[in-house]
């Protein structure tokens, strides 16, 4: 085991929400599948459920509007092969849909009165 300290540059991430007001984020934070993503950066406000392994998913075309857990990522988090990284979820409040991504009709229903994007 390698106890030593080590830096992780990590490039400011991108504003997606229009503000502060009435956000809630999911206690704990979620667990992403990283074989799910691939290796490299999960950028902030990426659409997000919770799969039936227990571990986060990305929202796909395919993804139901009923699917369990659906917020958009809090931050951007670095995935590496074989660990699955923990990041915050939104799971309440007002992005702004361009600055999103993987954001559809069914994601926007399965968020339908807790994430509001038509303001």
């Amino acid at each position: 085991m390698n106890l030593q300290p080590y830096k992780q540059k990590i490039v400011g991430q991108k504003e997606f929400l229009r503000n502060a007001v009435g956000t809630e984020y999911k206690t704990g934070g979620a667990t992403l599948d990283a074989s799910a993503f691939g290796e490299g950066y999960v950028n902030a406000g990426t659409a997000v459920y919770l799969g039936d392994n227990g571990l986060y998913q990305p929202w796909g075309e395919e993804t139901e509007a009923t699917a369990k857990g659906a917020g958009l990522t809090s931050h951007d988090v670095k995935v590496i092969k074989g660990q699955n990284p923990i990041v915050g979820v939104l799971s309440a409040g007002h992005p702004i849909e361009s600055k999103c991504t993987g954001v559809n009709d069914a994601f926007k229903e399965a968020t339908k009165g807790r994430i509001i994007f038509d303001i």
